[in-house]
């Protein structure tokens, strides 16, 4: 007696495809839930620190902080400053991405140049971006264009490595199947490295937005500029704790619902085509 099984049907797949998908929808309630757990956690012990310590000119409650946030907001001051700070953030990353970017493919493409840059890059790399600030400050003065330059020292590093090893994981076989056709080197730019290379240049670009979003804050910090950095600078100088505090957390809510709404998905969605090809 044979027994033969039916193959699966493209119907059957389907079905497999959309219970598959509405299990993981399913289970990201779940790990939303997992991840609050510890801030549940540290909101109580917060309030029981300060509770404990009893002075606000040291660590401020929770309910202390709110208000001093929710001040700032009715005032208009930390909108005005999370305007700013953003829209520093995307003017430079905008203009680390242009700049570096072909800059990237280029030594990507030419490994001898590449050996003799990677090394310099790597050595400068070491120097963290706050340590530059007083130069960038003799350079250009307690202006903005101080940030723009700490931004861009700070956001180039990860886009440059992040992009030249895309296109250097790209197979010499799909190049060599366009040279016997005749194409240039701008035609496989733009028919091979670029695509080939956009899940690399992607996660650059999201490194770049994260490192770029400290060193802005540093930054007007140090420069004061405007943005978050001065708010800051100006709760340290009157001793408003309860102030720096709000604004910290502020400062991370802000770059955790851009990344979570905008970069990480975009990776996602970039990395989910790229291998299914």
């Amino acid at each position: 007696m044979t027994v033969t099984t039916a193959p699966l049907t493209t119907r059957g797949d389907g079905g497999q495809r959309a219970a598959l998908h509405r299990f993981r929808v399913s289970g990201r309630p779940r790990v939303w839930l997992l991840q609050a757990i510890p801030f549940a956690v540290l909101l109580p012990l917060w309030q029981l620190t300060a509770e404990r310590i009893d002075d606000d000119t040291i660590v401020p409650g929770p309910a202390r902080v709110a208000d001093a946030a929710a001040e700032l907001v009715t005032r208009g001051i930390l909108p005005a400053a999370a305007q700013s700070s953003f829209t520093t953030l995307l003017i430079g990353t905008g203009i680390t991405v242009a700049v570096v970017l072909p800059l990237a493919i280029l030594l990507a493409l030419n490994t001898t140049a590449a050996g003799l840059i990677q090394p310099m890059v790597r050595f400068i790399s070491n120097v963290p971006a706050i340590a530059l600030i007083p130069l960038f400050i003799v350079w250009l003065g307690f202006t903005e264009k101080a940030v723009y330059a700490t931004l861009v020292y700070t956001a180039a590093i990860p886009l440059l490595f992040s992009a030249m090893t895309g296109v250097q994981k790209i197979p010499q076989v799909y190049v060599n199947g366009l040279k016997p056709l005749g194409a240039g080197t701008l035609h496989t730019i733009r028919a091979v490295y670029l695509p080939g290379a956009t899940p690399g240049i992607v996660v650059g670009i999201r490194l770049a937005f994260s490192y770029g979003w400290r060193s802005v804050v540093a930054g007007e910090l140090i420069i004061g500029s405007g943005g978050l950095g001065e708010l800051l600078s100006r709760a340290r100088s009157t001793n408003q704790i309860d102030e720096i505090v709000a604004v910290m957390i502020v400062i991370s809510i802000l770059f955790l619902v851009i990344d979570r709404l905008f970069l990480f998905p975009w990776e996602q969605i970039v990395a989910g085509r790229w291998s299914s090809l």
